[in-house]
């Protein structure tokens, strides 16, 4: 393992960890915020949600990535000041669109309530979130600098401090507003811009902590500075951002388009408003669970975008193919037996995290399947815009979203009802991920190594996955399903067995092998 894929890994590894953390504040989040709110006001809180999320990825992954890419790509030719000039360029620029944005959120969410035919009450989800464009962006800037400096602690940081002030001010504000609803999902979605100022702040603090390191570093440049004006920048970093902000927003696209099209094809079938919004509250409460593996899709694209960057740069192709495969890999590790342990235990998981989401069990059972595709596609993303080939994702997306869009109305309409959304989710996850492969290997010749990649961790989390199984029936067998307390043991110790039979297993078949396990020792060594 070399240095610089040493570097990536270490990367890799920190923002995974944060992200999982931040992941775990957002499911106490919601879960508690469910029981408090009822399924109709997580059907309020959920319509506006995507919103939120795409908002987000710009913040983890879109802006930074842009950024990062840039500021790798200078600095590996010694042009420190160039590249700080791109952040002080970028940071104005980005203000001034967050505030527009924000505005936008302001005058246009009733015509949004109108479009979709959303619940009215559900403007206060959209007022409350309102003012989180401006934080999105000054966050997304910061990391985006740190990012390309290949320090990925500040990023971890503020993920962590973001997700925790959204936690405790959504809470309080939920309950404060409560019996209202509406309200009270208003201020559950208000949470998300007091967790983005918590963000902002932290960054910005540490950026004056690393504020003489970096000086030092631009007078140590030895070639004449280039001067970047304002406009160059702009450009430079739209062309590049826009692309990759829609290119990292899938997940965002693919829960939008249920927002958009599943409680209309219910209503069109006959449910009532308030019934069809109790069913999107249900599904909403799965996506939680969904979205907490994913957040390491994240972590892997915010490492992969700067590295691949770097490698381009030095032409060093033996590096570039190293950082896809060793992306593709964890995010198969990672992908698949969170995938496989969700959708065995979905019904006890969703029994006592969730207990009036009487359908979320099945649900989930269906939804996990599509987190290796999520993972996947997310990995390949990264490599094509460190790559530069920004566009190709949006391809992928757009493709993805109609295949995701035209089965809603198809599936949705038919007796399978509200297991028509998760069913066309992983069509158009799936249609997204062998789109990106495809046009990464025609690029870059990859070849993907099927048996260290795809075939012995799926072996391990299919073991995984009849461990936790057998686990949970024998517990059921001395302890009570029916009791929340109880099947809440009997699910944990099922996970505990399953994680530990996973782990033993992905050393068996080689999934991880000794060498990789000596080689991250070693870097953590000579840290």
């Amino acid at each position: 393992m070399s240095k610089a894929t040493g570097k990536f890994v270490k990367g890799a590894l920190i923002l995974s960890v944060a992200a999982l953390f931040a992941k775990v504040l957002s499911a106490f989040f919601r879960i508690p915020l469910g029981s408090l709110i009822g399924n109709v006001g997580m059907g309020y809180y959920g319509y506006g949600y995507p919103i939120y999320t795409f908002l987000s990825s710009i913040a983890i992954v879109a802006i930074p990535s842009t950024i990062s890419k840039l500021v790798a790509e200078k600095r590996v030719l010694g042009q420190y000041k160039e590249a700080h000039l791109i952040f002080k360029h970028t940071m104005r620029f980005m203000i001034i669109v967050g505030l527009i944005m924000s505005g936008f959120f302001i005058i246009g969410s009733p015509l949004l309530i109108k479009a979709f035919r959303w619940e009215e009450q559900t403007i206060y989800s959209l007022w409350g979130l309102s003012l989180s464009p401006i934080f999105v962006c000054i966050m997304g800037v910061y990391r985006g600098y740190f990012q390309g400096m290949q320090n990925m602690v500040p990023t971890a940081i503020s993920q962590v401090l973001e997700n925790f002030g959204r936690v405790v001010v959504g809470l309080g504000l939920a309950y404060f507003f409560m019996p209202n609803v509406g309200y009270a999902a208003g201020g559950a979605s208000f949470g998300s811009v007091v967790g983005g100022v918590c963000g902002a702040l932290v960054l910005a603090l540490l950026y004056l902590k690393h504020k003489k390191e970096i000086h030092e570093e631009m007078d140590s440049q030895k070639q004449a500075t280039i001067a970047t004006p304002f406009k160059s920048v702009v450009k430079v970093v739209l062309v590049l951002a826009i692309p990759i902000s829609i290119g990292a927003a899938v997940n965002s696209v693919m829960n939008f388009m249920d927002s958009a099209i599943v409680t209309a094809v219910l209503v069109k079938g006959g449910m009532s408003d308030l019934d069809a919004a109790n069913l999107f509250g249900q599904l909403t409460n799965t996506s939680t669970l969904v979205n907490l593996p994913l957040a390491f899709g994240m972590a892997l694209v915010t490492s992969v975008v700067p590295a691949i960057a770097e490698a381009v740069a030095r032409k060093d192709h033996k590096e570039m193919q190293d950082k896809m495969e060793l992306g593709s890999r964890f995010g198969l590790l990672l992908s698949l037996p969170a995938a496989i342990g969700l959708a065995v235990l979905a019904v006890p998981i969703m029994g006592f995290l969730f207990p009036e989401s009487l359908q979320g069990g099945p649900i989930l059972q269906v939804a996990a399947f599509s987190i290796p595709f999520i993972m996947l596609g997310q990995a390949m993303t990264g490599v094509l815009q460190g790559l530069g080939k920004v566009w190709i994702p949006v391809q992928a997306i757009g493709l993805a979203a109609v295949v995701k869009a035209v089965l809603n109305i198809i599936l949705v309409g038919t007796p399978l009802g509200i297991l028509g959304a998760p069913l066309s989710s992983i069509a158009g996850y799936g249609v997204f991920t062998l789109y990106n492969f495809i046009a990464v290997k025609k690029i870059t010749g990859f070849k993907l190594n099927v048996a260290l990649v795809i075939i012995k961790p799926l072996i391990s989390a299919l073991t995984m996955g009849i461990a936790a199984y057998f686990t949970y029936g024998l517990l059921g067998k001395v302890l009570d399903a029916s009791s929340t307390i109880q099947n809440a043991v009997m699910t944990l110790g099922a996970v505990a067995v399953g994680g530990v039979v996973y782990m033993i297993m992905i050393l068996v078949t080689g999934g991880i092998s000794k060498q990789d396990l000596d080689e991250l020792k070693k870097k953590k060594e000579n840290k």
